[in-house]
């Protein structure tokens, strides 16, 4: 008997040494372990008050602050996560499919293949096909009139991973009643003329042949791997032909083995099941090569709008884009956009001039692949309509009937839980109306609507083609940049300005003898731009690495970096 009594005090006593280490930890986190991947949202810690004791707002609160924050939070998790993936091949991510022979998969992989991913966002098939039908027909008006002012817009569409290595896949039966949203929208795009490349079936093909000494995706990942580069040159050999020109060429240096960097991302679902050890890769063939191009006399290189998914992020990773394409722009899901070298700056669609941004391009490409093709445009093609066809006052003018109906709407005041006395209110109206608008404004702009090419334009189109056009006059643009010192103002605001002086008739500031030098105008530049340097603590930590790695001081490398930074912006005509 005392045997059996031991055990309950054994394993009483370890849990007590357990929890006091656990709580040793969550107070000095004296280990160290290894984050856990993914995107969290971090439960704020509760204050303790009489009141929110009383109420059960502390307790509420504390339960999801507690599971976040106790010791060896990382090592258990990940335990528990091997332990699911090693005895019942599956994963505590509910996005993450564990396939057969170790492949992985992301939830929409193995529902597009099947057919029943559409059911994750309409109600019915043929609510899907209805929408991808308006949507079609959406890119169809858009493209006929971006093309009025020589602006291509085309449709890229990325290969899917589970249509291209589907004998991996768990088993499921397939539903055959649903459509497939890649196929239906090449369909209608050739009933269009609407240029486009499907990928899915070229590397399809490729996969069949097996020709390539590298993977077209990897096992355990998401996103294609170097055969993004190949598309690359699939995607500018396209464009070149939308426009009769010649684009750089592209250069392929010998393979070698993917580094560390490129298997990261080549990884990036493994990486998300949080596991304690690496899954076998025997599948695997990841290679990596320096991808250059040239230029020559023939040479175009166009301004370029990319509105789309993260596949985009593989094929710049690869690729120079952004040299290729001077001035272009990423508009990664129609939110943030990524431009500038590399696409390390950064700012936000609704804070651009979406009309000038539309006309200062030469091409428009929407990019996707085929599981997020179904949900289109992320609202681009529906804003960007609206933005050419519709001046901003009417804009307004109909977002304001919209709030005022949306006031006087007792279930959309009980909905949004505000009294109508409350703040913010108005602003949460204000949102309301903004978004009703943008997913359907053909309802609320019947300039819009129907199935021919809207014939009104916004007023401000003129002022915007005058703008793109002394843009390309680098003499006229370093002039007016120059003017931005004596006008105290922004290189926008002096455009627009000289916009309307071309289109009035009336002198132009190009003219104009009392231009402050370019050296001045330079010098003010780079001081701005080390001040913003000297604002961002990531930036300074590698320009100290840097300076050390040069030789030089700090303030040295901070000045050599913004000179380096304003000359490239200038070159191509970057001005914020």
């Amino acid at each position: 008997m005392k045997k059996h009594k031991t055990i309950p005090t054994l394993l009483f006593v370890l849990t007590m040494v357990l929890l006091f280490a656990s709580l040793v930890q969550k107070q000095t986190h004296l280990w160290s372990f290894k984050p856990l991947n993914g995107v969290f949202e971090p439960s704020p810690e509760p204050e303790l008050t009489f009141e929110t004791y009383s109420t059960g707002q502390y307790q509420a609160q504390m339960e999801p602050f507690l599971k976040e924050n106790f010791g060896f939070r990382e090592p258990l998790i990940r335990f528990y996560n091997q332990f699911l993936y090693d005895f019942f091949r599956k994963s505590y991510n509910k996005d993450i499919v564990v396939g057969k022979d170790h492949w992985l998969y992301f939830i929409q992989h193995v529902n597009e293949y099947y057919g029943t991913e559409l059911y994750r966002w309409y109600d019915s098939n043929e609510e899907a096909q209805a929408t991808y039908d308006r949507q079609a027909r959406l890119m169809w008006k858009l493209r006929a009139i971006l093309k009025e002012y020589d602006v291509d817009l085309m449709v890229f569409m990325a290969p899917q991973k589970g249509f291209l290595y589907p004998e991996h896949l768990p088993y499921r039966e397939k539903d055959t009643t649903t459509v497939n949203a890649r196929e239906y929208y090449a369909e209608k795009f050739d009933e269009y003329g609407f240029p486009y490349i499907e990928m899915t079936k070229w590397f399809m093909d490729m996969k069949e042949a097996d020709t390539l000494p590298f993977s077209l995706f990897p096992q355990t990942g998401a996103h294609w791997d170097f055969s993004a580069a190949l598309a690359t040159d699939s995607l500018m050999r396209f464009m070149g032909e939308l426009k009769g020109i010649k684009l750089p060429q592209l250069h392929y240096g010998p393979l070698h083995a993917s580094n560390d960097i490129t298997l990261k991302d080549d990884h990036d679902i493994e990486n998300l099941a949080n596991l304690m050890r690496p899954i076998p890769h025997k599948d695997d063939r990841l290679f990596d090569a320096e991808v250059t191009f040239s230029t020559d006399s023939t040479t175009t290189q166009p301004s370029a709008l990319f509105i789309g998914t993260s596949f985009l992020m593989r094929m710049y990773y690869f690729v120079p884009f952004s040299e290729i394409f001077p001035n272009s722009q990423y508009w990664y899901y129609n939110s943030t956009v990524y431009y500038g070298k590399d696409y390390k700056r950064m700012t936000h669609v609704a804070d651009l001039d979406m009309l000038q941004r539309l006309l200062d391009s030469d091409y428009v490409v929407w990019f996707s692949e085929g599981d997020q093709i179904g949900k289109m445009s992320f609202g681009f093609a529906e804003r960007a309509l609206m933005t050419l066809c519709v001046s901003e006052d009417r804009v307004a003018e109909v977002r304001r009937h919209l709030i005022d109906s949306l006031s006087h709407d007792p279930a959309t005041i009980e909905r949004l839980k505000l009294d109508e006395n409350d703040s913010l209110l108005s602003t949460k109206l204000g949102g309301m109306a903004y978004e009703i608008l943008g997913k359907r404004p053909e309802r609320y702009l019947p300039e819009l609507a129907g199935d021919s090419i809207p014939t009104a334009r916004n007023p401000r189109i003129p002022e915007a083609l005058v703008i793109r056009d002394i843009k390309k006059d680098s003499a006229w643009m370093m002039n007016l940049q120059c003017q931005t010192v004596i006008h105290n103002t922004t290189l926008e605001q002096v455009l627009k300005m000289e916009a309307q002086n071309v289109l009035n008739d009336r002198p132009l500031m190009r003219d104009e003898q009392d231009v402050v030098s370019q050296k001045t105008y330079i010098e003010s530049r780079v001081k701005a731009m080390i001040d913003e340097i000297r604002s961002k603590p990531e930036m300074m930590q590698q320009i100290e690495e840097k300076a050390k790695a040069n030789g030089m001081t700090l303030e040295q490398q901070i000045e050599a970096d913004a000179r380096w930074i304003v000359n490239y912006q200038m070159n191509n005509h970057i001005t914020d």
